[in-house]
């Protein structure tokens, strides 16, 4: 039997104006493993987690929680189905002082 992802994103896209912040992005999260998303400045990072969070809609594509489809119009109804997301304070790199999350 295989185990259905506990979180899911299918060919997410998102614009900003004429900027293209995510093309047809994915993201598969499983149970009890840790995951990181990772990329150069202007990947798409962030935007990537806004949608995940409820903070912005997609564009178009599709999230799965536990196997159905779903859609978070706000962070709050993110929230309602455990996902959260962090806001850390930038690295002051004139300061030895680590990010505080």
């Amino acid at each position: 039997m295989v185990a259905v992802p506990l979180f899911q994103m299918e060919g997410v896209s998102k614009s900003y104006g004429g900027v293209r912040a995510l093309e047809k992005a994915g993201l598969i999260v499983e149970a009890g493993r840790v995951h990181a998303v990772l990329g150069e400045n202007g990947a798409g990072k962030s935007t990537l987690i806004k949608v995940m969070a409820g903070v912005v809609e997609p564009d178009e594509g599709s999230m799965l929680f536990k196997g159905r489809t779903v859609t978070f119009a706000s962070p709050a109804a993110a929230n309602r189905a455990d996902i959260a997301r962090t806001f850390c304070e930038s690295f002051d790199r004139s300061n030895t002082e680590r990010m505080k999350c």
